[in-house]
C-alpha cells in the first residue's frame, strides 16, 4: 500500500472534503488517501496575495507529514497541491523527496494530450493573469486561453453553486465558439465534483485537476520517482529563519 497526501492549501474544510472524496473515488485499492488543510490561512485562494500567505501553510502541513514518525516505515509516495494556481509547488518539492504536483499542471499535461487546443475556465477575473504565467511557465501559450466565469471560488459550494455552475458553463461554451478549444480545464479544486456533468453536457473532454493530479501522483509514487535534489529543488541551505518563521528553519 502506498499513501498519498492531498493538500488543500485554503481553510475551506468543504473543498478538503470535496477533493478529498474525490481522490478517494478514483485511485486503486492498495492507495491511501490523506486529505488535509492547514490551521491558518485564507479561506480561498483567489489570485497573488492570498497565494502567498496559503503558500506558508501548505508547507506546515509538509513539514508536519515529513517528521512524523510514520515516514519511517510508511512514508508519504506523493503530494497533491489542492490548487489550481499551483500555490507553492515549487517550494514543497524542496522540502520532500516525494514527488509534488499541482492541479494547473497536471491537467493541463492531460489537456495536451487529448486535444490541440484548450481552454482553462476559472471563476474570478483576479486568477486570469497568474493562470496565464503557468499556461507560460508549462509551455502551453500556443494552445490554450484563459477565461474567468465571473463568480467567486467558494460559490461552488452551498446555495450559490447553481448559479456558479450556469455560469461556467456559459463561459465555457464561448471558448469552445470564439477560442476554437477542443477541450475545457476546470480551473478550480472546488469544480472536482462537476466534471463528468460538464462533459457530458458539452459532449467534449472536461479536466478537472484534482483527478489529473492525483492519478498523475499515484503512478508516480507506484514508480518510485523521486524529486531530483541536483539542482532548483535542492534542500535549502542551513540559516537562521526569525521570528513567526523560526519553525521553518532548514536542518542539517
Amino acid at each position: 500500500m502506498s499513501r498519498i497526501a492531498v493538500i488543500n492549501p485554503n481553510l475551506s474544510t468543504g473543498f478538503t472534503k470535496k477533493v478529498g472524496s474525490q481522490a478517494r473515488n478514483i485511485v486503486g485499492a492498495s492507495t491511501e488517501v490523506l486529505a488535509l488543510n492547514p490551521r491558518f490561512g485564507p479561506d480561498s485562494i483567489e489570485g497573488y496575495y492570498d497565494e502567498a500567505f496559503a503558500s506558508v501553510g501548505l508547507l506546515s502541513v509538509i513539514r508536519e507529514l515529513e517528521a512524523a514518525p510514520e515516514q519511517h516505515t510508511d512514508p508519504i509516495g506523493g503530494y497533491v497541491v489542492a490548487c489550481f494556481d499551483d500555490t507553492g509547488v515549487d517550494a514543497a518539492r524542496c522540502m520532500t523527496t516525494a514527488p509534488v504536483l499541482g492541479l494547473c499542471e497536471a491537467a493541463m499535461r492531460m489537456a495536451a494530450a487529448v486535444s490541440s487546443r484548450f481552454a482553462i475556465v476559472t471563476p474570478m477575473a483576479v486568477s486570469v493573469r497568474p493562470l496565464e504565467h503557468l499556461v507560460a511557465k508549462y509551455g502551453a501559450s500556443s494552445q490554450c486561453v484563459v477565461r474567468a466565469a465571473g463568480v467567486r471560488t467558494l460559490d461552488f459550494e452551498g446555495a450559490n453553486a447553481k448559479n456558479a455552475y450556469a455560469a461556467l458553463k456559459k463561459q465555457a461554451e464561448i471558448c469552445l465558439a470564439d477560442d476554437y478549444a477542443e477541450a475545457i480545464v476546470l480551473g478550480c479544486a472546488g469544480m472536482t465534483d462537476i466534471a463528468n456533468r460538464l462533459q457530458e453536457e458539452l459532449g467534449i473532454p472536461v479536466i478537472d485537476g484534482v483527478s489529473a493530479a492525483v492519478k498523475m501522483i499515484e503512478a508516480m509514487a507506484f514508480l518510485g520517482l523521486r524529486t531530483s535534489k541536483a539542482g532548483a529543488y535542492a534542500k535549502p541551505p542551513i540559516k537562521a529563519y526569525h521570528g513567526m518563521f523560526a519553525e521553518f528553519m532548514p536542518q542539517g
